[in-house]
């Protein structure tokens, strides 16, 4: 999708003044859906392209809309991971908005976590039910511990006599925790009745594919 042509010379208009006059993008950053419409993400990215240091962006985020956010969380393909754009895409992937949390499950941000970091994020995303596939930049960060971590979350789903997404398996078959796995396949025979049939509902997605 392709912005109008009167949209464009109000982006070129606003990148102008935004180059001369970094502080301007405090008001052009919350006007670009207005302006452009849909291609507002990409619009605010422009912009923010612009600015010649980091420096006014913290606030674009904290008064922000989720919208907004966003941007700023994804421009960090372009702009690069900088202290300032980690600790926003922390904050991000702290919020119970999942576009949030999936903005800041980018490859330039996920690059710059620690493991524990990004097995905070991808659980977040289990327990928010954001599919993994759209997090791969996470998923290709897994760990030992990260299949752990994924397979003590089946087996209390399991115990609860609750489903299962299925994507969580091949990461957890990553490095397959036995320990985890023997105790979900011991609910096959537990006695509750609703034990035994998440758990076998379970394990036969842990074969099906995706």
């Amino acid at each position: 999708m392709t912005i109008t042509s009167s949209a464009e010379i109000w982006v070129r208009s606003a990148l102008v003044q935004v180059r001369a006059d970094p502080t301007t993008i405090r008001r052009w950053f919350p006007m670009a859906a207005r302006k452009v419409g849909a291609e507002h993400e990409s619009v605010r990215i422009r912009l923010l392209r612009a600015l010649p240091d980091r420096s006014e962006i913290p606030a674009l985020y904290r008064y922000g809309d989720v919208h907004e956010r966003r941007a700023i969380i994804l421009s960090a393909a372009q702009l690069g991971v900088d202290d300032v754009l980690l600790e926003l895409a922390r904050d991000a992937f702290r919020s119970n908005d999942p576009r949030l949390v999936t903005a800041s499950a980018n490859p330039a941000v996920v690059e710059r976590l620690t493991d524990e970091e990004v097995d905070q994020v991808l659980m977040k995303c289990v327990f928010m039910e954001i599919p993994l596939d759209r997090v791969p930049a996470l998923t290709r960060r897994a760990t030992a511990r990260t299949s752990k971590m994924l397979a003590g979350f089946v087996l209390e789903r399991v115990c609860a006599g609750r489903s299962v997404a299925p994507e969580v398996w091949p990461v957890i078959d990553r490095f397959p925790p036995s320990g985890e796995l023997a105790r979900i396949e011991q609910q096959l025979t537990a006695d509750d009745p609703e034990r035994r049939r998440a758990a076998s509902a379970a394990l036969d997605r842990r074969g099906a594919p995706l």
